[in-house]
C-alpha cells in the first residue's frame, strides 16, 4: 500500500534555525521541496546556495574509511565539542599513517611479483650449467635471454646465415625452445629486428642472479619468503593501527555528518532577514509525534496540508507493505514506481506471481530445494531480493507438488505420494483441463486489473478512464459478456443472446467515442474533434487493436497450463531414464536432472511470470509513474 502523506511547513527566526533544524528536522523523516515552488507567496525570501564548508571534510572521512574498509553504514550522526580544524588534523595525520604503511606494502608486492617473474623466467632452463653472473660482463657482445616458437627456430639458421650471430639453445618443449643469442654491438639492432619477426620472446633478468638457474631460482625463493614475511608484518601493522584508531574515526565521521547534514537543511530552506521556512512532504503518521514536539518550542510553528491543497505539486510515493511483499516491490520498480494516487500493485503482483510460478513448477521436491536456497542465502546475507523470493515461490511450488501428486518428477503411475487434486500430464483430459484452468485463471486476472483500473480512475476524478476506456466500465462489460457468449456457445446452451449482443455493442461504441465523450463529462468546450474524417479512423484502428488485446492478453496465459506440462513432462523423461539405468547411472541422472531442471527451468518459469505481470497486467491498470519517497535523513 501506498502511506498517506502530508505537506509541511516549518516557519521560526532565522537566528534559531540550526538550534530548530537539529532538535525536529535532522532526524525526521522529510522529502523537502524548494519553497519557492511550493508556496503560492515567497516574497521577501531568498535561497541560501553557498557551498558546504564541510563539504571536503565528509568526502576525506568517507575515503578514509572506504580505504580502511570500516563500514559506516550503522553509525548515527551526532554532534561534538570538537572543532573543525582539529577533526580535519586528525583525519590528515591518520591518512599520513595509514597511506605510509599501504605504500610500503605496495612496494613489497611489487618486489615480490618481480622475484615471481624472475623464477618463471628460469623454471624453463634451471637444468643448465651457465653462470648468469658472467652474462652482463660481456664487453664486446650483447646477449638476449628469452624463448622462440618451434616452427622459428628450425627456420632459423637460414635467417642467421650471413650474420655474426649465435643461438644457444638451452631446452625445448613441443611448442618452444629457450635459449639466448649473441650478437656484436655493431649488428644488435639488425639481429633483433630478425628476431623480432621470429617471434622471439625476451625474457628479461635484472642482472643480479648468481650462479646456476637453479642456484638463482633457491636464492631467489628465499628472498620471496621473506618478503612475504615483511608483507605479512607491516599488514598486522596497517590492522592494529586501524583497530586502534577506528573508534575515533567513527566518532569524527559521525561528527562531520552531523555538521554537514545540518548546513545542507540550509540549501532546502528560504530565509528573510528575520525568517526561515522550510517545506516538504512526511508520512502523515508521523505528524502527531512532530507536532507534539514543537508544541513545546514557541519559536517554531508548523503549518499541515494535505496533498489536495498543493494540488500543483505531485507527493511522493512510499511504499508500506508487509515484510513478505518486499521483495516484489523490487519488481514494482523495474516497472515504475506507483504514482500517489493509483493502487499500488505490489500485494496483487506478489500474491499472483507466488500463484503462477507455483502453478507452472509445482514438484514438492524442488520446491523444498528452492525455499531452502533461498533460506540459505538469507542466512548468509547473500542474493539480495531474489534470496527473499526464493522461500514464499519455493513454498508455493510446493504446494502445488502435494496438489499434483509430484515429488522429485514421479507422480502418475511413478508417484510416491497421492495428488490432492489431480496430475496434469496424466492423460489427455488432465492435459486438456490444465490448459482450460490456465485461461480461465487468467480471465479473473484480467477483470481484476479492470477493476483496479477503475479504482485508480475514482482516485485520480478521471470518468474516461472510469467508464468508457477499454479497461474501464465499457471493456469490463464487453469482454465479460463475449466470454459469456462464447462459453454458452461451446456448450450449446440455449439462453437467449439478444440482451448480451445489446451491450456488447454499447460498449464497442463507448470505447469507440471515449475520447470525446470522457471530454464532455469533464466540460471542456472543444469536446468534439475538429477532423472527424482522421478522429473516426484513428479509432476505429484503436478500437480493433483494443478486441485484439483482449485476444492474446486471454491466449497468453496458456502459457501457465503449458509449463505446468512441460515441467511435468521434463521430468517424466527424468524418472524414465532412472529406471531404465543400473544404480549408479540413476543417481547420476537424478541430480544431473534435477539440477538442470530446477536451475534452468525455475529461471524460466519465473521470467515468464513476470513477462504476464508487466504485459497482461500492469498494462491493463498501472502507470507507474511515480516519484519514490526519499526523505533528507536518510
Amino acid at each position: 500500500m501506498i502511506s498517506k502523506m502530508k505537506f509541511i511547513s516549518l516557519v521560526g527566526p532565522r537566528s534559531e534555525f540550526d538550534r530548530i533544524a537539529s532538535d525536529y528536522v535532522l532526524d525526521s523523516a522529510i522529502e523537502f521541496e524548494n519553497p519557492l515552488h511550493a508556496l503560492r507567496s515567497t516574497g521577501g525570501f531568498t535561497m541560501d546556495t553557498s557551498p558546504n564548508p564541510y563539504e571536503n571534510s565528509m568526502k576525506h572521512v568517507a575515503d578514509v574509511l572506504e580505504y580502511v574498509h570500516i563500514d559506516c553504514s550503522g553509525v548515527r550522526r551526532h554532534d561534538e565539542p570538537i572543532s573543525k580544524e582539529e577533526l580535519d588534523q586528525f583525519l590528515d595525520h591518520f591518512d599520513t599513517q595509514i597511506h605510509a604503511i599501504k605504500q610500503e606494502i605496495e612496494s613489497l608486492q611489487t618486489e615480490l611479483t618481480h622475484y615471481d617473474e624472475v623464477v618463471q623466467t628460469l623454471i624453463p632452463v634451471m637444468d643448465s650449467n651457465i653462470q648468469l653472473e658472467k652474462l652482463p660482463k660481456l664487453q664486446y657482445l650483447n646477449y638476449r635471454f628469452g624463448k622462440l616458437p618451434m616452427s622459428s627456430y628450425q627456420k632459423l639458421g637460414t635467417y642467421l646465415k650471413d650474420l655474426p650471430a649465435y643461438f644457444y639453445a638451452l631446452t625445448s618443449s613441443k611448442d618452444y625452445v629457450w635459449g639466448m643469442y649473441f650478437v656484436s654491438q655493431a649488428h644488435t639492432e639488425n639481429v633483433d629486428r630478425i628476431f623480432a619477426t621470429l617471434y622471439f620472446e625476451s625474457l628479461l633478468l635484472d642482472g643480479a642472479e648468481q650462479g646456476t638457474p637453479s642456484q638463482a631460482i633457491a636464492a631467489i625463493r628465499k628472498k620471496a619468503e621473506d618478503t612475504r614475511s615483511q608483507i605479512t608484518a607491516k599488514r598486522a601493522q596497517l590492522e592494529n593501527t586501524v583497530k586502534a584508531q577506528s573508534k575515533d574515526l567513527l566518532k569524527a565521521y559521525a561528527c562531520i555528518k552531523y555538521h554537514y547534514d545540518l548546513y545542507n537543511l540550509h540549501h532546502h530552506a528560504t530565509v528573510s532577514q528575520s525568517s526561515f521556512c522550510l517545506t516538504g512532504w512526511i508520512d502523515a503518521d508521523e505528524v502527531p509525534a512532530l507536532q507534539a514536539k514543537l508544541q513545546k518550542d514557541p519559536a517554531c510553528s508548523m503549518i499541515v496540508d494535505s496533498p489536495e491543497t498543493v494540488s500543483h505539486i505531485t507527493p511522493p510515493t512510499k511504499l508500506k507493505n508487509w515484510r513478505i511483499f518486499h521483495p516484489f516491490e523490487e519488481f514494482v520498480r523495474m516497472y515504475g514506481v506507483p504514482n500517489y494516487n493509483e493502487i499500488d500493485p505490489t500485494p496483487f503482483l506478489a500474491v499472483v506471481y507466488t500463484l503462477l510460478f507455483g502453478i507452472m513448477f509445482g514438484d514438492v521436491g524442488h520446491g523444498l530445494c528452492l525455499a531452502a536456497i533461498g533460506l540459505v542465502m538469507i542466512l548468509l546475507k547473500k542474493g539480495g531480493f531474489l534470496a527473499k523470493l526464493l522461500v514464499p515461490l519455493g513454498l508455493s511450488s510446493t504446494l502445488f507438488g502435494f496438489m499434483y501428486g509430484s515429488v522429485f518428477g514421479f507422480e502418475g503411475e511413478h508417484a510416491l505420494i497421492r495428488p490432492l487434486w489431480y496430475t496434469p500430464f496424466e492423460g489427455s483430459a488432465s492435459m486438456m483441463n490444465t490448459l482450460i484452468y490456465s485461461v480461465a485463471l487468467g480471465v479473473v486476472i484480467i477483470l481484476l486489473c479492470m477493476a483496479f483500473n477503475i479504482v485508480n480512475g475514482i482516485r485520480q476524478k478521471n470518468w474516461q478512464k472510469i467508464l468508457f476506456s477499454q479497461n474501464g466500465v465499457a471493456g469490463m462489460v464487453f469482454y465479460a459478456l463475449v466470454l459469456f457468449c462464447a462459453i454458452s456457445a461451446m456448450q450449446g446452451s440455449g439462453h437467449p443472446m439478444t440482451v448480451a449482443i445489446i451491450f456488447i455493442v454499447i460498449s464497442l461504441i463507448l470505447m469507440f467515442l471515449q475520447e470525446p465523450l470522457g471530454k464532455l463529462l469533464a466540460k471542456k468546450k472543444d469536446w468534439m474533434p475538429e477532423e472527424k474524417g482522421g478522429f473516426f479512423v484513428e479509432a476505429f484502428f484503436e478500437l480493433f487493436e483494443v478486441i485484439l488485446s483482449f485476444v492474446t492478453n486471454t491466449v497468453s496465459f496458456l502459457r501457465v497450463g503449458a509449463f505446468a506440462l512441460n515441467h511435468a513432462g521434463m521430468m517424466s523423461v527424468v524418472v524414465m531414464f532412472m529406471l531404465q539405468l543400473n544404480p549408479a547411472g540413476s543417481v547420476a541422472i537424478a541430480i544431473f536432472g534435477n539440477l538442470l531442471v530446477i536451475g534452468l527451468e525455475g529461471l524460466i518459469v519465473g521470467i515468464q511470470v513476470l513477462r504476464l505481470g508487466f504485459y497482461e497486467m500492469f498494462s491493463r491498470f498501472y502507470s507507474g509513474d511515480g516519484r519514490e519517497f526519499h526523505p533528507a535523513n536518510r
